[in-house]
């Protein structure tokens, strides 16, 4: 079921659905990363942060974030790819997820990642998000928990594809970031 906060005219809007990553990415960079996370050494079922070797999955840099558990449940990015800046028009690294604009948006991503660190294993998202003055825009994310060693989810491995109506992935151009710190 899509889960779509009401928000403004003016601003964007969001929704989304949860998929099972293991049955069917639609990109091969997600499933690359699924694969990745699947096969690394893992600590109570939680892959091991220093088995996974971002790199490796093909096309992944510039489409990934990590982000910290903090003690308080919150979650602070480390990593914020520039594909991930590009299409978000801000560059949320250091930031915690409640700091995400427009609120709404920060809302649902915190959600999510909630709900990875609840299922302790990988999600795969797709969100969808619509404005007034752009076409709607889709894309899937895998969220990946990580440990440090002690199988507690220290991290948080995100990975991104922009899919297009003809399951290609698009690429946004920098003026047209669907979010902006002015919303």
């Amino acid at each position: 079921m899509w889960e779509d906060p009401q928000i403004s005219e003016a601003a964007p809007r969001f929704g989304f659905l949860t998929h099972d990553p293991g049955s069917n990415a639609p990109h091969p960079r997600l499933h690359a990363a699924f694969e990745t996370w699947i096969r690394a050494p893992n600590v109570d079922g939680i892959a091991l942060r220093r088995e996974i070797s971002i790199e490796s999955v093909r096309d992944a840099i510039g489409h990934v974030g990590i982000a910290d558990v903090l003690p308080d449940g919150t979650f602070r990015y480390r990593l914020f790819g520039s594909s991930l800046v590009a299409a978000l028009g801000y560059d949320a690294t250091g930031w915690l997820t409640s700091a995400l604009r427009p609120p709404a948006y920060a809302e649902m991503v915190t959600t999510q990642y909630r709900a990875v660190i609840a299922a302790r294993r990988p999600l795969l998202h797709e969100i969808r998000t619509s404005r007034h003055d752009m076409k709607d825009i889709r894309y899937f994310r895998l969220t990946a928990p990580l440990t440090l060693g002690s199988g507690r989810i220290d991290q948080l491995w995100m990975t991104v594809a922009m899919i297009g109506s003809f399951g290609k992935e698009v690429f946004m151009p920098e003026d047209r970031a669907f979010l902006s710190l002015e919303d």
